[in-house]
């Protein structure tokens, strides 16, 4: 059977000031013509269908119209809400499309079941396992891993579930569909934090014991560990000026007993992404960057003044730049969108700074777990980006 692997569509989102709505549609439309080429028997979206968990109508009509598209060529779908979803809302109809072999889960309720479906070369267990906030487990799951003696994290509920998974597994081949992030993985610009400290990385051996491990959040298409068959799709489209990796699907053909052949399909539409550095006159000059004429623009400028009118002059000339950043030679000085400015210090770093700032002396270790614990609750609820 074929199988092909997408994640992280982020419906909704725009670059900069530019909408991806037809991008988007354009991307939907042609992931149904290369299932349909390629005889796709099941679609995996590894979660963050949307890029908010309340989107816009255009999107959610976007999302009801691929599904129906998939359903009619008969191909099954199985789906996973993401951190950027509202797993109440992308589950709401958990188990009423079920007879129509559209699966989409979210949260707690069925993470860790084994959903066995037959193909023409027979069974696959799989285990949807959408993104797991450690802070909304269940009381019983808390209960369960207070008497292990296991403090609820990311890495924990997962492990819990994957567990629970592998133990109801019963068929030659499995598939696990997981929404983390695991460490040692490249990271990307437009990524949200799911929390401080580094306790939102789970271990890779998490994963283990499945024919192959379709893995979401991530926005740049990677291997984990050497490992084939664990494996993030990245993004369809470029969603920040770090993803210059080339975008892709995976296509998987997995035999009866497991075994498969693993293919990136590169994704050919929306825009690629890049950053041009120099003074303005140097952007500005004829045939400076021909190579950035079709791509969404974020230009350095590193003129020794101010540069009025910089984005207007620059748009005549890249009529897709989104982004101008000035860091004027000789000095600290840094004026526009920068990136790395927005994310020098961490919501924990501020949070301490501020403090010192304002009472002057540094916080208590109790007052650092209760920023730390505030913090973490702002970043998983709600719509803070980096």
């Amino acid at each position: 059977m074929k199988i092909l692997h997408t994640s992280d569509w982020h419906l909704g989102r725009s670059f900069g000031s530019v909408s991806l709505h037809d991008a988007q549609t354009q991307f939907c439309e042609w992931l149904l013509e290369v299932a349909v080429s390629e005889k796709v028997e099941l679609l995996v979206v590894a979660g963050d269908l949307y890029d908010r968990s309340i989107p816009p109508q255009e999107s959610v009509v976007l999302w009801r119209e691929t599904l129906t598209a998939f359903h009619k060529a008969g191909i099954t779908v199985v789906a996973i809400a993401g951190n950027h979803d509202g797993a109440d809302r992308v589950a709401a109809f958990d188990g009423l499309t079920d007879g129509a072999r559209i699966f989409v889960r979210g949260g707690y309720g069925r993470a860790g079941e084994i959903l066995t479906l037959d193909f023409a070369d027979g069974p696959i267990d799989i285990a949807l396992v959408p993104f797991l906030d450690p802070q909304l487990a269940p009381p019983e799951w808390k209960t369960e891993l207070a008497e292990a003696e296991v403090r609820p994290t990311h890495e924990s509920v997962l492990q819990k579930a994957m567990d629970q998974a592998r133990a109801g597994a019963t068929s030659p081949r499995s598939l696990a569909v997981v929404h983390a992030f695991v460490g040692g993985s490249t990271t990307a610009e437009s990524e949200r934090q799911l929390t401080v400290g580094g306790t939102d990385q789970v271990a890779a051996t998490v994963l283990e014991g499945f024919s192959y491990v379709a893995l979401g959040h991530l926005h740049t298409p990677q291997v984990i560990g050497g490992a084939e068959h664990v494996r993030y799709s990245g993004t369809p489209i470029a969603y920040s000026f770090s993803e210059t990796a080339p975008k892709s699907v995976v296509l998987i053909d997995m035999n009866a007993d497991g075994t498969s052949s693993i293919e990136a399909i590169p994704v050919p539409v929306g825009r690629g992404v890049i950053t041009l550095i120099g003074t303005i006159d140097e952007l500005l000059a004829p045939g400076a960057h021909p190579e950035a004429d079709d791509k969404y623009v974020k230009a350095v400028l590193t003129d020794n003044a101010y540069v009025v009118d910089a984005k207007s002059r620059l748009l005549e000339v890249y009529p897709y730049c989104t982004d101008v950043v000035m860091k004027m030679a000789g000095t600290s000085t840094t004026i526009g969108p920068n990136d790395e400015i927005r994310s020098a210090l961490s919501p924990q770093d501020a949070a301490e700074k501020f403090w010192q700032d304002i009472v002057n002396e540094p916080l208590s270790d109790l007052q650092r777990d209760t920023v730390v614990a505030a913090i973490d609750k702002v970043f998983i609820t709600n719509e803070v980006t980096k």
